[in-house]
């Protein structure tokens, strides 16, 4: 994830030497391509599996994030403000086997995002900051072998807040390129299994990925 940030900082310093006055107002059509990580910690909340508020198992899985966006921009002098929606696949999901017969897994492929864009133009240059929603096919499960009541079947919040920022460079009159880092925070879900015991999934996944857009303007 570092490496792909240096890179992206590398290429946007490399263009700089040729920026110039752009419209950055109207509709555009997009794709992105980067990476993504998702962290999620199992909370054991009554202390069935290890002492009550203890960590039982943290997931951290990378994969290649690609995907398509739509947005449009209202410029105001040097102010842009934009919305933008689109949708991601990253295949994040991971399986782990843990206490010998307890099989844990966090689902998660696919996410669509609806986003605010605020940024400041400087000619060709368009850095901003994106704040939004996110839907997602977040699931988690934790099945023992042994004790099938000892289990918490899939659950998940499928919903999540995105924000971060990122930086657009117009290279031609209806193209632009650029990159962004964004977080998408699930917070945390809850689930009561059979015996009564609760376990808590808290849930964050970020994304680096460049972005490439042409403007109908």
């Amino acid at each position: 994830m570092k490496k792909l940030v240096l890179a992206a900082v590398g290429a946007v310093a490399a263009m700089s030497g040729t920026a110039r006055a752009e419209d950055w107002s109207g509709l555009y059509l997009g794709g992105h391509v980067g990476v993504a990580n998702r962290e999620s910690e199992w909370t054991d909340v009554d202390g069935d599996w290890e002492n009550p508020g203890d960590v039982v198992i943290e997931n951290d899985p990378d994969a290649t994030a690609f995907g398509a966006h739509v947005g449009y921009n209202w410029q105001f002098g040097n102010w842009v403000l934009g919305a933008r929606g689109g949708f991601s696949y990253a295949d994040l999901s991971e399986t782990e086997v843990i206490y010998g017969d307890v099989v844990v897994d966090n689902s998660l492929s696919f996410t669509a995002d609806a986003r605010i864009n605020a940024g400041y133009a400087f000619g060709a240059f368009l850095p901003y900051v994106t704040v939004g929603a996110a839907y997602a096919d977040l699931e988690h499960s934790w099945a023992e072998g042994d004790d099938t009541d000892d289990s918490w079947p899939d659950f998940g919040n499928d919903s999540a807040t995105v924000y971060g920022a990122g930086v657009e460079y117009a290279f031609l009159s209806n193209w632009s390129a650029g990159f962004e880092y964004l977080v998408y925070d699930f917070g945390s879900e809850a689930s009561t299994n059979t015996n009564g015991y609760e376990m808590d999934v808290e849930t964050e996944t970020s994304v680096a990925q460049f972005t490439l857009n042409y403007h109908l303007n």
